[in-house]
């Protein structure tokens, strides 16, 4: 099918340079659960071009629920190649690199470079630190999802776009510093730490509610974001909540600092994408 035909209706919003920008993008999604598989749905319509897709878990029963393409005849299938089936089944011209193993900053900053912008789909906030610091050293846009439901009965989620050493999730505060600090400790110091908080951590797994809406709008909120800033048509928001119990979505200003190490010091450090 002729690309301005299949395009027609974004190009009434975008324009034609706008849609050859999607199409000549590369775009690195690393996280394919709940939200990644979403965001390479939405991006493949989009018409980017050219993917590279990172995850290093299989496919459990117990997310049937929310994994976009994912089949009941694809438990213990690696989600990196529902990823990219999904993928080649909405656009098989794209060319898309999947990579079955988490991500690695040994491994993947090389490749990274390549591309225009990194989509980061994590649950956990150590791997989370690793794709900011590859994004600021090359300072490449970096957006990142989350989505939570709280046992008080609030649910939601929220995106936040950096780009240009204007912000990151360091500086905004969206990491968790004792998870970080968790993520360094030896088995003996978690062992302590369990003790402390008084069940073991590592024990608790992926076992809170997670719902194929709430992660669609999350990461609708995102990839809108994304093209509105690759097309040219206004400057990303730089954080955006959802609140589904509320029904609203809103955003953030950012917050004050004097000086963060990722997004200042350490922007740019390895060249740009």
């Amino acid at each position: 099918m002729d690309a301005e035909q299949r395009y027609s209706r974004h190009i009434e919003l975008f324009g034609e340079q706008g849609q050859l920008r999607i199409g000549e993008s590369t775009v690195a999604v690393v996280g394919l659960g709940g939200l990644g598989s979403h965001v390479v749905q939405q991006l493949a319509y989009l018409g980017v071009g050219r993917f590279s897709l990172v995850d290093g878990d299989t496919v459990d029963p117990s997310n049937l629920n929310r994994l976009i393409g994912a089949r009941e005849g694809d438990v213990s299938f690696p989600k990196a190649g529902v990823a990219k089936r999904q993928i080649e089944a909405i656009q098989p011209g794209a060319k898309v690199q999947a990579y079955e193993r988490h991500f690695d900053p040994g491994q993947d900053v090389a490749w990274l470079g390549e591309c225009d912008a990194l989509f980061g789909c994590l649950d956990d906030d150590a791997p989370r630190l690793e794709l900011v610091r590859a994004a600021s050293a090359l300072a490449l846009p970096y957006v990142d999802l989350a989505s939570d439901v709280a046992p008080s009965g609030e649910f939601g989620g929220r995106i936040v776009f950096a780009k240009d050493g204007e912000r990151c999730l360091s500086c905004l505060g969206e990491l968790d510093q004792h998870a970080l600090a968790r993520a360094q400790m030896t088995p003996e110091q978690r062992a302590a730490d369990d003790e402390i908080y008084g069940v073991d951590r590592d024990a608790l797994g992926e076992t809170g509610p997670s719902v194929v809406s709430v992660n669609g709008v999350v990461a609708s909120l995102a990839v809108t974001e994304f093209f509105a800033w690759l097309t040219g048509m206004r400057e990303p928001r730089g954080y955006l909540t959802y609140r589904g119990d509320l029904a609203t979505v809103g955003s953030r200003a950012d917050a004050e600092r004097d000086y963060c190490h990722y997004c200042m010091t350490l922007w740019g450090t390895l060249g740009s994408a």
